[in-house]
């Protein structure tokens, strides 16, 4: 059983030497735990890059509106196998830290896994649609850590409740494709409101 600290709503930042100052709505989870299993790759190449390892850092909360979901089921989709081949690796990484605020200079050991179908653990301060226990679906960025884990974080506008109707397993292999088909749809095909009444 995941047992998981509570962390206070406010949080303490300040520079060496002087007194922490109370920052409001800023939240950072703490886990009891500080690894999870999870699928990785060390480096980009073919299939045999990919390892089960069980020391992947845990997820924490780092802004108000993320939650944390335990991976109930998550599937594969092109563009995992494409990014385990280093496709858009330059422009993810900008993505991931466009700060350069990162400690490491490589974005390694990273997960793959777009879809995930789970349970909230934990809600930033911000979440208020989810609470812990939610069953709920998601389509995770790829420039995020992927879904082949055991637990993910993922923004609240990323994730929706799973259809009471489908599994975990069917729910896990629908969000990220309906989300390409869509958009493929609506902003390239041109297919909107003004345009579709009466079409089936």
């Amino acid at each position: 059983m995941l047992r998981r600290g509570a962390a206070s709503g406010r949080a303490l930042l300040g520079a060496a030497g002087q007194a922490p100052v109370p920052v409001r709505g800023l939240r950072v989870s703490r886990s009891a735990r500080s690894a999870m299993p999870s699928w990785v790759i060390d480096r980009y190449g073919r299939n045999d890059v990919l390892r089960f390892t069980r020391d992947m850092v845990f997820p924490v909360i780092h802004f108000p509106n993320e939650l944390i979901i335990k991976v109930h089921a998550a599937s594969l989709n092109p563009i995992d196998l494409s990014m385990r081949s280093g496709y858009g690796a330059t422009a993810l990484n900008m993505k991931r830290d466009p700060l350069k605020l990162k400690s490491t200079e490589t974005e390694f050991p990273l997960t793959l896994g777009r879809d995930v179908s789970g349970v909230v653990m934990e809600c930033g301060l911000n979440v208020s649609y989810f609470k812990p226990g939610d069953e709920v679906w998601a389509a995770v960025p790829p420039w995020k850590q992927g879904t082949l884990s055991e637990f993910v974080v993922a923004s609240g506008n990323e994730v929706s409740f799973k259809p009471r109707c489908l599994s975990h397993i069917e729910a896990a292999s629908l969000p990220y494709v309906g989300l390409t088909a869509w958009s493929a749809v609506n902003k390239v095909g041109g297919l909107n409101r003004s345009n579709c009444s009466g079409k089936r």
